[in-house]
């Protein structure tokens, strides 16, 4: 099955979901899937792998080990960011009132699926 294949399913899966993405660590988007147009998605991937970066080395500069999930709310959406491999985030966009623990449940099953093609 495609990465896109594997994000279509995983938007489909998680009520509220707006768009799913593998991006690496950069900001270049591996894959996406956008289920609304309300999001940038290319740049919303570039600012999120940036402070995804920035929160990594804080968790290692005091030894909390490897950054797994960062969660992001704001007004406008939810932002689930989960650890795929090294240098690789899946991104998940929701609305604020999606589910986020489906949303969490879905992309640790993916990250576990996608584990060997970004190790």
């Amino acid at each position: 099955m495609s990465f896109r294949q594997q994000l279509e399913e995983v938007c489909a899966r998680v009520e509220g979901a707006l768009g799913a993405v593998i991006v690496a660590e950069d900001g270049i988007i591996v894959d996406r899937h956008a289920v609304s147009e309300q999001i940038d998605l290319e740049l919303a991937c570039a600012e999120f792998a940036g402070a995804a970066r920035e929160v990594a080395r804080a968790a290692a500069s005091v030894q909390a080990g490897e950054l797994e999930e960062l969660l992001v709310t704001s007004g406008a959406w939810l932002t689930v960011l989960r650890r795929v491999g090294p240098g690789y985030w899946l991104l998940l966009f929701m609305a604020p009132e999606g589910l986020l623990g489906r949303a969490r449940y879905e992309l640790r099953r993916l990250a576990h699926v996608l584990a060997g093609e970004f190790s």
